[in-house]
């Protein structure tokens, strides 16, 4: 895999991209939030699967890392302002989650994407039944918030690790419950969580049946990943959501 690293705004972009494309292919696209924790771990697994596709079923792609470049894998108040929604409810002392930080900047960062995905298309041939997300935590949260958002469009996959559900007292359950559910046409879901997340496997399971209600849903999976805990579950699935994200449905 060649990188390339491209900056818009306070965003660095870590592009990861095949050594040899053959004209004429369209290559699928995987923005990765969190990018400088996650988008080079992923791109290797990438590069070393895409070595025998037919075996390990991870094909060719682009890895776009969405990042910060700071001293720190993760910018833990960037993150909480660009992949949470506002809140509407009063944080209450005795939550066991009181004291995080208020967030609630994320259609600001919906437009920082819009732009990205411009770049990216311009750079390369894209795949357009093939446009992913993926995020871990906060950003797993971001990802099935995106599900709900018809201004990005553009995506079609959306891969959510151990997404932050209990943000805002649950209240992402109240907007999908109210979704237009035929607007997920197409769209495609994969959540998985870690045994040892304590609420967050329940909050984790409501939201794959409310999504997967919807009778419009192209795919929806979800997994309970035994033994793991709130990080390593993210490098136990990588392997699974790069094969379903390279599956033709």
């Amino acid at each position: 895999m060649k990188k390339v690293i491209k900056k818009i705004g306070e965003y660095y972009l870590d592009i990861y991209y095949p050594t040899v494309i053959a004209e004429g292919t369209k290559l699928p696209i995987l923005y990765v939030l969190d990018g400088d924790a996650f988008a080079l771990t992923i791109s290797e697994a990438v590069k070393l699967q895409t070595r025998n596709s037919k075996k390990t079923g991870v094909k060719p792609m682009v890895i776009v890392g969405i990042g910060y470049h700071n001293s720190s894998p993760f910018d833990r108040e960037k993150r909480f302002i660009d992949f949470t929604p506002p809140k509407i409810h009063e944080d209450n002392p005795a939550d066991i989650r009181f004291g995080m930080p208020n967030g609630g900047g994320i259609d600001s960062f919906i437009n920082t994407l819009i732009q990205i995905h411009e770049v990216i298309n311009n750079d390369f041939s894209i795949d357009k039944k093939h446009v992913g997300i993926f995020g871990h935590s906060l950003g797993g949260l971001c990802v099935l918030e995106l599900l709900l958002r018809e201004k990005i469009s553009f995506l079609t996959d959306f891969l959510a690790v151990s997404p932050s559900l209990w943000w805002d007292k649950n209240e992402y359950f109240n907007k999908i419950s109210l979704y237009d559910k035929s607007r997920l046409c197409k769209k495609r879901v994969i959540i998985s969580v870690g045994s040892d997340e304590g609420d967050m496997v329940e909050l984790s399971k409501q939201a794959f049946k409310l999504v997967t209600s919807s009778n419009f849903i192209k795919s929806c999976e979800h997994y309970i990943i035994e033994d793991e805990n709130h990080m390593s579950v993210v490098f136990t699935v990588i392997s699974r959501y790069l094969r379903w994200f390279s599956a033709i449905f």
